[in-house]
């Protein structure tokens, strides 16, 4: 993604058309980061408006020596982790451990097989299927980067809270692929 310097300064400084060009710019890094934490595409869409208005809020702190997709792909991603605290308030509390005890025992799971057979659509969709908190703390950590105990600042959750959904998660998917690999029927997930 390649951002002119005259572009982001229109844009501050309050330009429409270069706000909106902006916009469809920054659009696939930003949506590509929303779906993989919100399983519906509106509220992806709402959450990617939501981080693009902050973007546009905070154009005049950008580090200009800063790689531009690094640094919106950071605003995007704390704004989600906001959404995510705010919704924690209203949203059901799944009984994770419920869902644990009707588990069957996990098995081996053949990477290289898995590789083959499932495509980067399906993983995602995988990923979809994971309660929100556990989906939330895995793409932090397994595909952000973020430490346990960065997560557990972010989120306020304890360090071995963090852990937990991160293990919980990788179970769940090993199963899920398993189950797709053992019944070709079963890949398409929704």
């Amino acid at each position: 993604m390649t951002v002119t310097p005259e572009l982001l300064l229109a844009a501050r400084e309050g330009e429409r058309k270069a706000q909106y060009q902006l916009y469809r710019q920054c659009f696939p890094v930003l949506m590509s980061v929303c779906l993989r934490y919100r399983s519906d595409q509106s509220d992806a869409l709402a959450a990617l408006n939501d981080g693009y208005l902050k973007i546009l809020q905070n154009l005049h702190r950008y580090p200009p020596e800063a790689p531009f997709e690094a640094w919106i792909r950071r605003i995007q991603i704390n704004t989600l982790i906001d959404q995510f605290r705010r919704e924690a308030k209203w949203r059901d509390t799944v009984l994770l451990s419920e869902k644990m005890e009707q588990q069957p025992g996990v098995g081996g799971v053949d990477w290289n097989e898995a590789d083959r057979r499932f495509d980067a659509e399906q993983l995602e969709n995988l990923l979809q299927r994971l309660p929100p908190v556990s989906r939330q703390v895995f793409n932090l950590f397994a595909l952000d980067g973020y430490s346990h105990a960065e997560i557990s600042t972010m989120l306020g959750i304890s360090e071995g809270t963090s852990k937990w959904h991160v293990s919980f998660a990788r179970s769940q998917l090993r199963d899920w692929i398993k189950t797709g690999l053992e019944h070709p029927e079963n890949t398409s997930v929704r």
